[in-house]
């Protein structure tokens, strides 16, 4: 007998099933029982091809009766697919299987199912009408034991699955799984689930199931788990307008990695209820709690067919920012700045979704704080409200009491944003810096296909170098600094500046051009430009530094100045004397700084003995030149090289004069730093 295929959809699946078999058993006694009585043992084979039901597959079915009065049954099954998953070579074998009308009894049988060899009993009983498995490993060491017991009066049914110990990872190794999804290494399961329905449809569902010991990772190593626990719980009920349901997970311990993410168990918590209707998953009531962080309430509405939210909204109050940043963000930013920094305050989340085109977030924060574990930068008193709506202008606002950056202090302020769709705009702003302020016009920041772009200009009103060098914590310098800024734009993690940037120095005026900065929020940013200065007091300048006194103006030109996190790497420097008329004076403290300084500097002997004599000294001109790249400088002063191969760094004028010449044209950059540091600190320098 080998039907091509039979199909079951309908009906009572136990009765069917035991209804086929009894009758092979009863057509397999009166074959028997035709035989002489010293025939060969009665042997009884029905094989399937086919089994076709719109949940699974079956290819190459057979079962097998051997002997009488009680038999070994023993059923294979080729081939079974469920979806997307196929397994091979199922075999079941009970040794002495007791059949009759109202019952059949299997106590000492084997199941043989994905690479695993389990011990089985079972008791289908037409009279009680219950249906008793129970499953446990071969090995009598195990613990292991799955109890399913069903029970069933006409045309309702009940039933129950116990697990004791169950091994979780046997469980996951049959469910279907693409190449790239999670796999589970280990997994203890413990609890239970009723099931009660009507014919073959089931109308009431309740889980109760501890999960120890769960590990898990996949082939890219970018997701894994370790010692997770978790406790379960879900109700489901069939009513007249779908399926009620509600459900609790909570998660005491472990911990999982989910690229760029950390999170360890800590008492999680994720309750929900809602229905299921009209092929949709509604969540009308949602509460997720994160130990350490807050509470967050949320509802959606989800499409079952493409597995996509149709409708969402989350609404939290008072979450802690410093574990949410900790957690959340600092991942995301792991190669920039952010990544070390700490915050700390509350933050209040307002999400809605009604589909990709009806979107709304509100952030506020609270009393909130974001500082550089190095020191770099700091905003304290931190409170805002930044709302956002895709279709919708919306106003908000960002005060700070106070902040500084690379130690430059910023008082309170305000600052009014608003936004349109993935437009950020501030028409204006004013940033109290020091004693002076920056002014911030048109700041407008949008979301492209290439990313963030964003543009603003503004202005630098006076602020005094004493209190600006104060706080860089370098040698204190005199006037003030103010200025225009140009357009800067930022757009593909470059900042550049368009036009100049003009600011008064030392009583003269300094000019940025061709800007651009690399990274600016990156740990290594890189920042390229030119720059000159003209007109620059000396006076002002050697006083600043305690360099000794030096009467004149300078031009400076600085090309192709490049710098990688802040340290200069590369750039050709010029400072010459300015045009016009004006005293040119240099203190005697000033030369011996200059020949201290230079190393391979000299003077003329008979100059060298008028040092002791006179405090100042007329010059005519001064010039240095350097061109740096990587720590070598390479030195020049005013125009060719003298006879001796030297450079004319202060050439002398009147009485008295004095002339001074370099030697060293290569000189390591970060010695001539130190000599210019211990020139400035000591006072008292060596002449060479």
């Amino acid at each position: 007998m080998k039907p091509d295929q039979l199909w079951f959809y309908r009906g009572n699946f136990a009765n069917c099933a035991y209804r086929l078999f009894t009758q092979f058993w009863l057509f397999f006694l009166i074959f028997i029982l035709s035989f002489p009585t010293r025939a060969a043992t009665p042997r009884f084979d029905f094989t399937l091809e086919n089994i076709r039901h719109p949940v699974f597959n079956i290819h190459s079915a057979s079962i097998k009766l051997i002997g009488a009065p009680l038999p070994d049954l023993e059923i294979n099954l080729g081939k079974v697919t469920i979806g997307k998953r196929t397994w091979h070579g199922l075999r079941l074998r009970c040794n002495s299987v007791h059949i009759d009308r109202e019952s059949m009894d299997c106590d000492g049988g084997i199941v043989q199912i994905g690479g695993r060899s389990l011990t089985m009993t079972f008791r289908l009983s037409l009279q009680h009408k219950q249906f008793v498995l129970e499953i446990r490993p071969a090995s009598n060491k195990s613990k292991e034991k799955w109890r399913l017991e069903v029970n069933w009066q006409i045309s309702k049914w009940q039933g129950i699955l116990k697990v004791v110990s169950g091994e979780g990872k046997f469980l996951a190794d049959l469910l279907p799984r693409g190449e790239e999804q999670i796999q589970v290494h280990q997994a203890i399961l413990d609890g239970d689930i009723h099931l009660s329905g009507i014919e073959t449809s089931v109308s009431a569902l309740s889980a109760r199931l501890n999960i120890s010991k769960l590990s898990f990772s996949d082939a890219s190593g970018l997701h894994a788990g370790e010692q997770i626990n978790l406790q379960l719980d879900a109700d489901v009920q069939q009513e007249k307008n779908g399926w009620q349901w509600q459900g609790k997970i909570i998660w005491p311990e472990g911990e999982i990695f989910w690229q760029p993410f950390y999170f360890s168990g800590e008492g999680h918590r994720l309750t929900a209820r809602g229905v299921i209707k009209n092929e949709r998953i509604e969540i009308t009531q949602g509460e997720f709690s994160l130990t350490g962080t807050g509470r967050a309430d949320f509802a959606a509405v989800i499409g079952i067919a493409d597995q996509s939210f149709q409708q969402a909204w989350l609404s939290a109050r008072d979450l802690e920012l410093s574990t949410l940043f900790s957690s959340i963000i600092r991942p995301l930013a792991v190669d920039t700045a952010l990544a070390e920094a700490e915050a700390a305050g509350r933050v209040n989340i307002d999400w809605r979704y009604q589909g990709n085109d009806d979107q709304s977030l509100i952030i506020g924060l609270q009393g909130a704080s974001l500082i550089d574990t190095h020191g770099r930068f700091a905003v304290e008193g931190l409170n805002a409200r930044i709302p956002w709506d895709r279709n919708r202008k919306q106003d908000g606002s960002i005060q700070f009491s106070n902040a500084q950056m690379m130690g430059i202090r910023a008082g309170e302020t305000h600052i009014p944003l608003a936004t349109n769709g993935m437009r950020f705009s501030i028409p204006r702003a004013e940033i109290p810096v020091l004693d002076g302020k920056i002014l911030i016009e048109n700041f407008v920041a949008s979301m492209q296909a290439s990313g963030w772009q964003w543009q603003f200009n503004g202005s630098l009103a006076p602020i005094s170098m004493e209190k600006l060098t104060e706080s860089l914590q370098i040698q204190s310098m005199f006037g003030t600094l103010s200025g225009t800024i140009p357009r800067m734009s930022y757009a593909n993690s470059i900042m550049t500046m368009d036009g100049e940037l003009v600011f008064g120095i030392f009583d003269g005026v300094a000019v940025a051009r061709d800007l651009t900065l690399s990274g600016p929020l990156s740990l290594t940013p890189h920042l390229t430009m030119n720059m000159a200065m003209y007109h620059i007091d000396l006076d002002l300048l050697t006083r600043a530094y305690s360099f000794g006194n030096i009467q004149g103006r300078v031009d400076v030109e600085v090309n192709d100045f490049e710098l990688i996190d802040w340290e200069p790497v590369k750039f050709d420097a010029k400072l010459f004397s300015s045009a016009g008329d004006y005293k040119r004076r240099i203190s005697q403290a000033a030369i011996k700084n200059l020949i201290a300084l230079g190393g391979g500097l000299a003077v003329t002997a008979i100059q060298r003995s008028f040092l002791g004599l006179f405090e100042q000294f007329g010059y005519a001109e001064i010039g240095w030149s350097c061109k740096l790249y990587g720590n070598v400088c390479n030195m020049g002063g005013i125009g060719p090289a003298t006879r001796d191969g030297g450079y004319m760094l202060i050439k002398g004028s009147g009485i008295p004069a004095i002339t001074i010449t370099g030697y060293n044209r290569k000189v390591d950059w970060p010695e001539l730093l130190e000599r210019l540091r211990h020139a400035i600190r000591s006072g008292n320098p060596i002449i060479h």
